[in-house]
């Protein structure tokens, strides 16, 4: 059980890079005034990320355990940017973003299934 929650959070962490490198690309926006993700190549912030995903992923599949407190550091922070935001733009007269909460959703998604102790005990390299 524990192995294959542990490729679930490796999934969901090259999910969220693969939006965050591709989402550069493509350019998600929704108009006008609407929250939107906003992320450039010039950004290193962007790279930051993006790679930050992808070796979690990779460091999750290898079940290091360095990569296990990377990535419940990094989803922590994560969700919390981007709750913040969500909270501070809430309207009742539109629906939020659906990339944020898409990536809101990845977040506490990489936290459920990587936070219980015996996924932590099953990185043991």
């Amino acid at each position: 059980m524990a192995i294959t929650r542990i490729h679930l959070a490796a999934a969901t962490a090259a999910t969220f890079a693969a939006i965050i490198l591709v989402g550069t690309v493509i350019r998600f926006t929704l108009g006008g005034d609407a929250l939107v993700l906003s992320f450039r190549f010039a950004q290193p912030l962007t790279w930051v990320m993006g790679l930050t995903g992808v070796i979690v992923a990779w460091g999750l599949l290898k079940h290091y355990r360095w990569a296990w407190w990377l990535g419940m550091a990094a989803a922590a922070y994560e969700l919390y940017r981007v709750g913040s935001v969500l909270v501070e733009n809430v309207s009742f007269t539109r629906p939020p973003a659906v990339w944020p909460l898409l990536i809101a959703v990845l977040m506490l998604t990489f936290l459920v299934l990587a936070f219980p102790s015996h996924v932590r005990a099953s990185c043991s390299r």
